[in-house]
């Protein structure tokens, strides 16, 4: 065994004593849980993400087999405190568990010093794939609330004077989600603040609304999810100052028919669009692979209650609904990744809407001697410039699981090298204005084709380590790093060269050579000490000072 096995190995034996301290008593463990897990408030920072050890924590509860809290005596005082304590130990066997996937990643070098010491220093100055990734997706959100914020604005104005209705005494108060207000301009308002909030949510998912998987659409989903958004509101304003924790046990099959009402939809349709927002038995050890992101909207406490979690429904539901949609149904997640093509298509064509641009309605397909030679997923042609910018649109999933699949996707995005020496190939023998004939012959008869940019982008992710070297003829970037790139509106008809201009910042875009965790870290858990540091030098001076 390596040193790394030894680790994982130890680390495996003491999650199993932290899980043997869960006290019996599953619904009302939960709910201690929750109590102190689940504490954001609906104004908070919506980009704050669950604790490390959030899913693993709920996980070692979800596991244990007795559903019942029938004759089990309870101290709230004490399981409060237990529940502090087991999350911080969760907290801490997560991060242990990401700083060994960044060993096993290459990014950090482990050594052990004795049974339970280990050490570990960083490999490389610059940032890991992992921490860009994180890094662009809290931009892109930033950035999509700001486009979100005026509607908001305005909705939660309106809902001052909704609170005040609310919170008068002969107003009655919802006992659960169930309920539906007897004034329809209450309901409207909390569906229009829950459509708000999927709106600033939608970097988290590219489907379509009518991409259809596991027997439900994705619009269905996200109809589902602002509803959802909007009770929690609502139950949080009316009689605000109860202090109520919204903690509130829900009766499963009433929701789902609250849900079908609501939407005017068929009940057994609503139940499988809500069966992936939940977190259970079955699909926890899944979701908790995945430290820190994605909190579980729902939670099952039995057979026939759940749960809702203000961090699950408001930091990333859609990332959440996305896996357990691929751990469902595989093999149609897998055959509608197409659909996700096309919407990043439309999303990149967003940024060039003027007349000045000539875009291609779907892929192009590039031929040699009658076979396919590759194909070309957009194309936009700038006619004030003569120039040509061909697209591989790479709609990858957020947040590798694991190591082996982010070593997947990396194999997948550098597949792009082939495409690119094929299209540049294509174009040296066929000429570029060839390439515009392909997909609009009536701009070829009236302009010449000057220069040919060839762009790789991906969806979250495009800078990867290890694996070959992307091919620098064409430019490599996320999507977010394009929005930075756009700024704060898309290309217009004064803007000089659009495509000269966006190829040039990501061709030239560079990781800053900066330490990307300047400080030494120490995890001590169940006997367990990890040090990790920023560099080996650091980590040889310490040692050095030790002795």
């Amino acid at each position: 065994m390596t040193q790394l096995d030894d680790c994982y190995q130890l680390l495996a034996e003491i999650s199993a004593e932290v899980a043997a301290m869960v006290p019996p008593g599953h619904a009302r463990v939960l709910l201690a849980l929750l109590r102190v897990g689940d504490t954001k408030g609906l104004a908070d920072d919506l980009t704050q993400n669950a604790r490390p050890g959030w899913k693993l924590a709920l996980r070692l509860c979800l596991e244990r087999q007795d559903y019942k809290d029938d004759n089990i005596p309870g101290d709230g005082a004490m399981l409060a405190s237990w529940a502090e304590r087991f999350l911080a130990d969760c907290d801490r066997l997560a991060l242990a568990s990401m700083a060994l996937a960044r060993c096993e990643s290459g990014h950090l070098q482990l050594q052990q010093r004795a049974p339970r010491t280990f050490v570990a220093w960083a490999t490389s100055r610059r940032p890991s794939t992992e921490q860009r990734e994180r890094a662009d997706f809290e931009w892109w959100s930033a950035h999509s609330a700001r486009q979100v914020a005026p509607r908001m604005a305005t909705l939660l104005a309106e809902r001052k004077r909704i609170i005040a209705y609310l919170n008068r005494e002969d107003v009655p108060r919802p006992v659960s989600a169930e309920f539906s207000a007897s004034d329809p301009t209450v309901e409207h308002l909390y569906r229009q603040l829950g459509q708000a909030h999927v709106a600033r949510f939608a970097l988290q998912h590219s489907y379509p609304a009518d991409a259809a998987i596991g027997g439900a659409t994705v619009g269905r989903h996200t109809d589902i999810l602002a509803l959802l958004i909007g009770w929690l509101h609502r139950e949080r304003d009316h009689h605000t100052s109860d202090g109520d924790d919204t903690h509130t046990p829900r009766d499963e099959r009433a929701l789902i028919a609250a849900l079908a009402d609501a939407l005017d939809a068929d009940t057994a349709e609503t139940e499988r669009a809500l069966q992936p927002f939940i977190l259970d038995r079955d699909n926890a050890a899944y979701h908790s692979a995945l430290p820190g992101h994605a909190a579980p909207p729902l939670i099952r406490l039995d057979e026939e209650r759940v749960v809702w979690s203000a961090l699950g429904l408001l930091s990333e539901p859609l990332i959440f609904l996305s896996r357990d949609l691929r751990r469902r149904h595989a093999q149609e997640y897998h055959n509608s990744a197409h659909l996700r093509e096309g919407v990043f298509r439309l999303d990149l064509y967003n940024l060039f809407g003027d007349r000045r641009f000539v875009l291609s309605a779907g892929r192009v397909e590039l031929k040699r001697s009658g076979k396919a030679r590759t194909d070309l997923d957009a194309l936009v042609f700038d006619r004030k410039t003569g120039t040509l910018g061909v697209f591989e649109l790479k709609a990858q999933d957020p947040f590798a699981r694991s190591v082996e699949e982010r070593r997947r996707q990396r194999d997948n995005f550098l597949r792009a090298n082939r495409q690119v020496s094929a299209i540049l190939e294509w174009v040296q023998q066929h000429g570029p204005d060839e390439l515009l004939v392909r997909f609009d012959e009536r701009a070829a008869k009236r302009f010449r084709v000057q220069k040919v940019y060839v762009f790789v982008l991906g969806r979250y992710v495009a800078h990867l380590a290890d694996g070959s070297e992307p091919d620098r003829r064409a430019a490599w970037g996320s999507w977010p790093q394009v929005l930075r790139v756009v700024g704060d509106g898309p290309f217009d008809h004064d803007d000089r060269n659009p495509l000269s201009l966006l190829f040039a910042r990501l061709r030239d875009a560079t990781p800053a050579d900066t330490t990307a965790d300047a400080d030494s870290q120490v995890i001590e858990v169940g006997g367990l000490h990890l040090q990790i540091y920023p560099s080996f030098t650091e980590m040889r001076s310490a040692k050095n000072r030790q002795t």
